[in-house]
């Protein structure tokens, strides 16, 4: 009888040290919420494009995310002996509404050569300059590995396109990753 009773006890003591000894999880440090991505793209041909476009971001909360970028893209025409060096940068925010759902608003800046049309016979002149571009849209993304690395596709409408933006369209179609730090 003793013996139901010492293991009872022993039993009984040993589950409320257990259930003490359980730590509320920690909150994450702020690294464990950066991450970082963007998308690579490359064309060849008559036209050939090649475009690197890094991204830092941060999890403001688990469906909200917002960050910077850059972009480096190199562009050519080569029928019409043409080319270019777009670069600049982006704000970018995020929200994540379903695990594999998100929706994207960004502002950017773009520095490159416009073609400006004249009706001359030597076709066309440059003019360098900034085009600004207000892009919103939305995407699908899947995890891959842990630590919050995924791929996306995603896309967005520029409501800034005009003539001398550096898309060809005001409709911008992305591919990338992020990865978690």
């Amino acid at each position: 009888m003793h013996r139901i009773i010492l293991s009872s006890v022993l039993i009984i003591w040993s589950l409320t040290c257990f259930g003490q000894a359980k730590e509320e999880k920690p909150k994450s440090p702020f690294w464990d919420k950066v991450f970082v991505g963007g998308n690579l793209g490359a064309q060849f041909g008559n036209v050939t494009t090649v475009n690197i476009s890094p991204i830092v971001g941060y999890r403001i909360t688990p469906k909200i995310s917002a960050g910077i970028g850059i972009t480096y893209q190199y562009y050519s025409i080569r029928t019409y002996n043409y080319e270019t060096h777009i670069y600049g940068g982006r704000i970018f925010a995020r929200y994540q509404p379903l695990s594999f759902l998100f929706l994207h608003a960004e502002a950017e800046a773009l520095n490159w050569n416009c073609p400006r049309e004249e009706p001359l016979p030597i076709g066309f002149t440059t003019e360098r300059l900034w085009s600004p571009g207000l892009l919103a849209g939305g995407g699908f993304t899947q995890p891959i590995g842990g630590g919050g690395s995924s791929i996306y596709i995603m896309g967005l409408y520029n409501f800034l396109y005009n003539s001398c933006s550096p898309y060809g369209s005001p409709f911008v179609l992305r591919i990338g990753a992020n990865f978690g730090l």
